[in-house]
């Protein structure tokens, strides 16, 4: 976008070295030539730039304007691309109450445009182009203000842990959920946060430890084979399980270019084994959490079906859009939140009880 009407003066100062035939072919690029004796579906790919293979998979349950609209939103071509931030209550010490006043009157004093979001009270939405401000601000250098995907905090929402609860996040870094998790319980209880790479987890528990959260215990494991001595051990589990990232193209775009038949094979796989995994160390009666911020039914609905006779499905909040139909039918405790229409990473999140059998 930078360099589309630049000159070749320009262009040659920026890139100490590029092929002038490259150049020449980049000036005489023609979208009627590229388009030309290309179906609809090789079209769409080349204009919206978005691989055939997810069209393909997302054409059964998603028309082709709602796609369209969901992917220019990831591609970040909406002219009004909106941010979240969320209060972090656990850096303040003691009267949290006033912090969202003291936020609002920083943000004024600093021209900072925001507005709070109707559905969850610790969250503001600030215009995308103000991020440099507010990660120069004051609060944001403090922890106490945290960037946040709307649907990350939703999945938090959700899993609405408890202070006395026993805890397990499965796949916690970088650990910003885990975080929210802690300020939900008031940094009571106990939270396990297990993470499969190192570099991760020393990662993850830098950034706890910014965010003053003190009853997580990080753990370097794989999450499939959860090394706890007892099964049903845990009040509550959130499986944010590792996936294609098929709905955050907007944060990672370089994510784009991964969607193929084996790369969503090989999460599928994955998030199997960690569902077994999950249901195994829940305690029945305990509450599941699974979710993913993928817009393939595959790594959805496809997944909770092959578990369902171990799970009773529980409510979700109201302004969750259904998920996916499978045989004409929505499955009860799941949901899905997309790009377009909430303004948020797309994302599939279920919950569950675990059945007493």
């Amino acid at each position: 976008m930078l360099w589309e009407k630049a000159s070749e003066k320009t262009i040659t100062k920026e890139l100490k070295v590029i092929d002038k035939k490259f150049l020449k072919r980049v000036r005489i690029f023609s979208w009627k030539e590229v388009l030309n004796n290309k179906n609809e579906l090789e079209k769409f790919s080349i204009t919206e730039a978005i691989p055939s293979f997810m069209i393909e998979r997302l054409r059964p349950v998603m028309n082709i304007e709602v796609l369209r609209n969901n992917v220019r939103f990831m591609n970040g071509l909406e002219k009004k691309i909106n941010t979240t931030l969320r209060i972090n209550k656990l850096c303040v010490k003691p009267n949290y109450e006033a912090l969202p006043i003291r936020i609002r009157e920083n943000f004024k004093k600093n021209k900072i445009d925001f507005r709070e979001d109707s559905d969850i009270p610790e969250l503001f939405w600030i215009p995308y182009t103000q991020k440099n401000k507010v990660i120069r601000n004051s609060y944001y250098q403090n922890g106490s203000l945290i960037l946040q995907d709307k649907a990350s905090v939703a999945v938090i929402q959700v899993l609405a842990p408890k202070k006395e609860d026993k805890i397990c996040d499965m796949c916690a870094a970088p650990g910003i959920k885990t975080s929210l998790i802690a300020q939900y319980m008031n940094n009571k209880g106990h939270i396990i946060a297990g993470e499969f790479l190192t570099e991760r987890v020393n990662m993850m528990a830098l950034l706890l430890k910014k965010l003053n959260v003190l009853n997580v215990h990080t753990l370097n494991t794989d999450s499939i084979i959860f090394p706890i001595r007892f099964p049903n051990y845990f009040d509550r589990i959130l499986l944010d399980a590792p996936c294609t990232g098929s709905g955050a193209f907007l944060a990672s775009p370089e994510l784009k270019w991964r969607q193929n038949r084996e790369f969503l094979h090989q999460n599928i796989i994955i998030q199997k084994k960690l569902i077994e995994n999950a249901i195994k160390i829940l305690k029945p009666g305990g509450i599941l959490v699974y979710s993913t911020c993928s817009l393939y039914a595959e790594e959805g609905e496809f997944q909770i079906l092959d578990f369902i006779d171990y799970l009773e499905p529980l409510d979700l909040p109201n302004w969750f859009s259904p998920s996916y139909k499978v045989e004409d039918n929505t499955i009860p405790g799941t949901g899905r939140l997309f790009p377009s229409l909430h303004h948020t990473q797309g994302f599939f999140i279920g919950k569950f009880k675990k059945k007493e059998i």
